[in-house]
C-alpha cells in the first residue's frame, strides 16, 4: 500500500489536550511490530463544524504508544492515500486531535493536520504499519452541523451522534437536544409517508405526510428537517384521519403551494418533530429514490420501506425495478479477464439501448450504450475495459470500490455501488434475483439468471481457514470467558479477508471448555468489526458452533432443518472444518447470524426492532414500563433510534390487553411445534426462557429460532420428570404455563391450538416419520462421518458418534430411538390416549 507523508506542524503539549494518567505498556511484539487492534481508536470526528471551522479527527490511546508515526489514516475517497500520523508519543487515556483540511488551506499554527476533508457520509480508516486496525463510518445525518460523531464512552462504546469535545471526554448531546425515539412512536399519529427526491419531469421534490390513527392531526404543531437539522414549521391546517398531505421541498417561491425551505438529496434524511420530540424519520441511500421513483412506506404509515411509484396524495404503490436495470457486475475477474456489466430488460417490451448511457465513479464522460434493441427478459453483457475486447464494451474498468449509474435523458434511472468485499475474485455482485431491488454477492452467471453462492453448502463439508497471530490466539484461549474480539484473517470458498474479528462465545459450553483447559470453543466471527460494511460472501457476522453436548453432531443441524421445513425464518447452516494457522481444529457447524441481513432476507419490513432475550424479562412477563427493568432482553437493531416502546407495549398487551394483536401467532405455533416435538427445553418454554429471538414489525412480534444444540431431549435442567420424551404438547413448559405468556396466550385460542396440532401431525407424518428420519440421519452421516472420524478435538469418540445416531450415549438419547418414542407419544397425546396437558403447573412440575 502506498503511503503519503502528511505535512504536520509542531504541537505543544498544552495543545494535545491530554486527559488521564497511568496505564500500562501495550503488548508490542518487537519482532513483528504487531500491536493489539485496540491500542489506538478513532474516537470522535467533526465533519461540519458549527462555526464553519475545520473538520477534525480525534484519536484516543487505550495503551501507551511510543511512536504515533507507525500509524496512518485516510478517509473513504479512493483517490486518497493513507497519511502518516506525527512522530509523538501518547500515554494510555490521552487524546490527540488531527485537523482535516484541503491541500490549498493553511492550517492554524500548532495544529496537526491531514490534507483531506470529511464528508457528511464518510469513513475514516486507521492503519498500523499498513494493516487496518480501526474504522469509524458515519452516514448522512449522523454528523450534522454542530454535532460530532464517535464512541460513547471513549475508546470502547458504540458510535453515535455527540456534542463536539475535541481533546476531551466524549459527551452525548445536552438535554435540550432531540432524543431519537422513533420506535416509541410506532403508533405515531402522523408519519412521513413518501418522498420524491428527483421528479422525472423536472418538477419539485416533495414530502408526503399521512395521518395513521383515527383522529385528526393539527399539522401546525409539527416541524420537519432534512439531514442538516434546521427545522421548518409545517402549515397551519388540520388533517383528517387517514388523509395525505404533500409539501414541496424547495428553496423556490411557490406562491400558495405549501413548501419547506430545503431540497432533498439522492441520499438524505427527513425528520418529523412534535415540539422537541422526534416522532418519525425517513432515510434513504443513493439508488433508492432515483428519477421517476419515490421512496416511502408500504403499506401507508407502516414501518416497511420500499422504492415506490410516486402517488402524491394517494395510497403508496411498490415500484417495479426498471425497465432497464444494472443486473450484475464482475469487478475482480478470477482469471484476470476483463470486468463486465450485465444489463437486464425487466419489462414486457423491447428497449432501445442507445437511449441510455453508463458512467462509473471516474472522471470520464457518460458512455452511450450500443445501438441494440434488448428484448423483454433478455440480458446484454458489456465489458468494462480500456482495450477493445471484440464485443460490446465501455472504455473504463470497474474499481474494487466503485459505482455505476445508468442514465436516461441525463437523469440517473438505476444505480449500483459496491465495496471491495462485495466483488471478491471468482464472484459477482448484483441483484439477488433478476430485476429485484435487493443486492448481494453472487455466483457468476454472465448472461443468465442471477444466483446466490452456496455459502451454506448442504452437499459437502467446506473448510474455513483462520490466520491469526499466535499471541492473539493464545490470549483468546487464556481469557476465553472475556469473550473479547481478536483480529484474524479468514479464507472461505476462495475469498480471503485480512481484517476480521473472532471471539469465543457460549454459556455452559464456554465455561466447560475453559475449565477443562481445552480449546474447542464456539466462536462469533464479526466480518465488519474493523472494516465497516465488509462482508464475507454476504455475511457480516456468523457463528461457528462446537457440537457441545452432542455426540451425534446432528442435533442442531436437524433442528434448524425442521424449522426451515415448517416455514419459519431460520438461520442458514452448514458443516465446516475449522483450521487455525494451518491446523485442523475440528468439525463445526457454521450458522448464519440473526441480524439486519437475516431480517432483509426473510421480511419485507426491515425497520423493526430485533431482540435477543436471555435473563431478566426473557420470559416476557410484565414487570413495568421501564425497559431497563428487562435487563435480559437485548436490542440488536435500531440501537440508536429505539427506546423500546413497541416491546413495552408487547408485554403490556400480553399481560393486560389484547395479547393476540401484538403476536405474530403463526410463527409461535410453527416454532413451538418443532421445539416441542424435539423436547427442546433449552428454549423459551424451558426453565431459562432463552435461545430465541423476537422480531417486531409495526408492533407485532414474531418468534425466531436460535441455538438448538440441546434439542432431542438433551436439556432437562430443573425438570423433575423422569422422561422428557413425554413432554406435554399443550403444556410444554418448565414451570407454570401462565409464566410463559407468549405461549400461554397463543395456546389459549382454540383455533390456534387446532392449527398447532396440525403442525405437529405434519411433522410426525413427514420428516419425523420413522423411515424418513432414519434416512435423513444416514444421509448426513454419509456426508460428515469421515470428518467426524478426523476431528482432533472432538468431545466424543467416533464410535460414540455412530452409536448416538440410534442409541443413548452419556445420557444423550439416540436420535432415531428418541424420535420413534416421541412420535408415538405425540400421536397418543393428539388422539387423547395420553394427556396433552396437566394442571397448569407445566410438564416438569406435574
Amino acid at each position: 500500500m502506498k503511503h503519503t507523508k502528511a505535512a504536520f506542524l509542531p504541537l505543544s503539549l498544552l495543545a494535545l489536550s491530554l486527559l488521564g494518567c497511568g496505564g500500562t505498556n501495550d503488548d508490542t511484539d518487537t519482532t513483528t511490530g504487531t500491536l493489539p487492534t485496540t491500542t489506538l481508536k478513532i474516537n470522535e470526528i467533526v465533519a461540519s463544524a458549527a462555526d464553519g471551522g475545520n473538520d477534525w479527527i480525534e484519536l484516543y490511546a487505550l495503551a501507551d504508544i511510543a511512536d504515533l508515526s507507525q500509524y496512518s489514516i485516510v478517509d473513504d475517497n479512493t483517490d486518497h492515500s493513507p497519511q502518516t500520523l506525527p512522530a509523538v508519543a501518547l500515554s494510555a487515556g490521552e487524546f490527540i486531535v488531527i485537523y482535516a483540511i484541503d491541500e490549498s488551506d493553511t492550517p492554524a499554527e500548532g495544529q496537526y493536520y491531514v490534507t483531506f476533508k470529511l464528508g457528511s457520509d464518510d469513513a475514516v480508516t486507521l492503519y498500523h504499519n499498513g494493516i487496518q486496525t480501526d474504522q469509524l463510518d458515519w452516514q448522512e445525518g449522523e454528523a450534522a452541523q454542530g454535532y460530532s460523531y464517535g464512541l460513547y464512552t471513549d475508546g470502547s462504546g458504540s458510535a453515535q451522534t455527540l456534542t463536539p469535545t475535541p481533546g476531551a471526554v466524549n459527551q452525548l448531546p445536552d438535554s435540550t437536544a432531540v432524543i431519537t425515539d422513533t420506535k416509541t412512536n410506532f403508533d405515531a399519529a402522523l408519519r412521513i409517508n413518501e418522498i420524491v427526491a428527483k421528479d422525472a419531469a423536472g418538477g419539485q421534490d416533495w414530502i408526503e405526510f399521512y395521518v395513521t390513527g383515527d383522529t385528526a392531526v393539527y399539522l401546525g404543531d409539527y416541524q420537519v428537517a432534512d439531514e442538516n437539522g434546521e427545522r421548518v414549521n409545517l402549515p397551519d391546517i388540520t388533517l383528517g384521519a387517514g388523509s395525505f398531505f404533500r409539501v414541496y421541498a424547495t428553496t423556490d417561491d411557490l406562491a400558495d403551494s405549501p413548501a419547506v425551505g430545503f431540497k432533498l438529496g439522492a441520499s438524505d434524511q427527513v425528520s418529523l418533530y412534535l415540539e422537541d420530540d422526534l416522532v418519525d424519520q425517513l432515510s434513504w441511500k443513493t439508488g433508492a429514490a432515483l428519477a421517476g421513483y419515490s421512496y416511502g412506506r408500504y403499506p401507508d404509515g407502516s414501518d416497511t420501506l420500499a422504492t415506490l411509484t410516486p402517488t402524491a396524495g394517494a395510497a403508496n404503490s411498490v415500484a417495479s425495478h426498471g425497465p432497464l436495470v444494472i443486473n450484475e457486475v464482475v469487478a475482480s475477474a478470477f482469471d484476470d479477464g476483463p470486468d463486465w456489466i450485465e444489463l437486464y430488460n425487466n419489462s414486457d417490451s423491447p428497449i432501445a439501448l442507445n437511449q441510455y448511457q453508463l458512467i462509473d465513479s471516474s472522471d470520464i464522460d457518460p458512455v452511450t450504450l450500443p445501438d441494440v434493441t434488448l428484448a423483454a427478459g433478455e440480458y446484454l453483457v458489456i465489458y468494462a475495459t480500456d482495450e477493445n475486447p471484440g464485443s460490446y464494451y465501455v472504455p473504463f474498468k470497474l474499481g474494487k470500490e466503485d459505482e455505476l449509474s445508468l442514465l436516461l435523458n441525463n437523469e440517473t434511472v438505476d444505480y449500483l455501488s459496491w465495496q471491495a468485499s462485495d466483488v471478491s475474485a471468482g464472484y459477482s455482485y448484483g441483484l439477488v434475483t433478476d430485476g429485484s431491488w435487493q443486492k448481494n454477492t453472487l455466483a457468476i452467471t454472465q448472461g443468465t439468471s442471477n444466483s446466490l453462492p452456496a455459502v451454506y453448502n448442504k452437499t459437502t463439508v467446506e473448510s474455513i481457514y483462520f490466520e491469526i497471530d499466535t499471541d492473539q490466539w493464545q490470549d483468546m484461549l487464556d481469557n476465553a470467558l472475556d469473550e473479547e474480539y481478536h483480529p484474524t484473517a479468514v479464507t472461505y470458498q476462495g475469498v480471503t479477508l485480512d481484517s476480521v474479528a473472532i471471539r469465543t462465545k457460549g454459556n455452559s459450553s464456554l465455561d466447560s471448555v475453559y475449565r477443562s483447559g481445552g480449546e474447542r470453543f464456539s466462536f462469533n466471527i464479526d466480518v465488519n468489526e474493523y472494516v465497516s460494511g465488509q462482508k464475507l460472501l454476504g455475511m457480516k457476522k456468523f457463528v461457528l458452533n462446537n457440537m457441545f453436548n452432542d455426540p451425534s453432531y446432528m442435533r442442531e443441524y436437524i433442528a434448524y432443518e425442521l424449522m426451515e421445513q415448517m416455514g419459519i425464518a431460520t438461520p442458514e447452516h452448514a458443516y465446516v472444518n475449522v483450521y487455525v494457522n494451518g491446523e485442523l481444529k475440528g468439525l463445526y457447524l457454521l450458522v448464519e447470524f440473526v441480524n439486519e441481513e437475516f431480517i432483509a432476507k426473510h421480511f419485507s419490513n426491515t425497520q423493526g426492532d430485533l431482540y435477543k432475550p436471555d435473563g431478566v424479562g426473557s420470559d416476557l412477563q410484565w414487570i413495568n414500563d421501564d425497559f431497563s427493568s428487562y435487563s435480559g432482553v437485548e436490542l440488536k437493531t435500531n440501537e440508536d433510534s429505539s427506546d423500546n416502546g413497541a416491546f413495552i407495549n408487547f408485554v403490556r398487551e400480553m399481560a393486560f390487553g389484547d395479547a393476540l394483536s401484538v403476536i405474530e401467532q403463526d410463527s409461535v405455533l410453527r416454532y413451538m411445534a418443532v421445539s416441542v416435538a424435539l423436547s427442546n427445553l433449552d428454549s423459551y418454554h424451558g426453565a431459562l426462557a432463552h435461545n430465541y429471538y423476537l422480531y417486531e414489525q409495526d408492533g407485532v412480534f414474531s418468534m425466531l429460532p436460535w441455538d438448538l444444540n440441546e434439542s432431542f431431549g438433551s436439556f432437562s435442567m430443573g425438570c423433575n420428570r423422569a422422561d422428557i420424551r413425554g413432554l406435554y404438547i399443550d403444556e410444554p413448559t418448565d414451570g407454570a404455563l401462565a409464566d410463559k405468556p407468549l405461549v400461554a396466550n397463543v395456546f389459549a385460542d382454540s383455533n390456534n391450538l387446532t392449527t398447532y396440532h396440525g403442525y405437529l401431525q405434519q411433522l410426525i407424518d413427514g420428516p419425523l416419520a420413522s423411515a424418513n428420519f432414519a434416512a435423513r440421519v444416514a444421509d448426513i452421516d454419509a456426508r460428515i462421518g469421515q470428518h467426524v472420524a478426523a476431528d482432533p478435538t472432538a468431545f466424543y469418540s467416533y464410535s460414540q458418534y455412530k452409536t448416538n445416531q440410534t442409541s443413548t450415549v452419556s445420557n444423550f438419547y439416540g436420535l432415531t430411538s428418541f424420535i420413534n418414542y416421541r412420535v408415538n407419544n405425540i400421536s397418543q397425546q393428539l388422539s387423547g390416549a395420553l394427556p396433552s396437558s396437566g394442571t397448569g403447573r407445566g410438564y416438569c412440575s406435574n
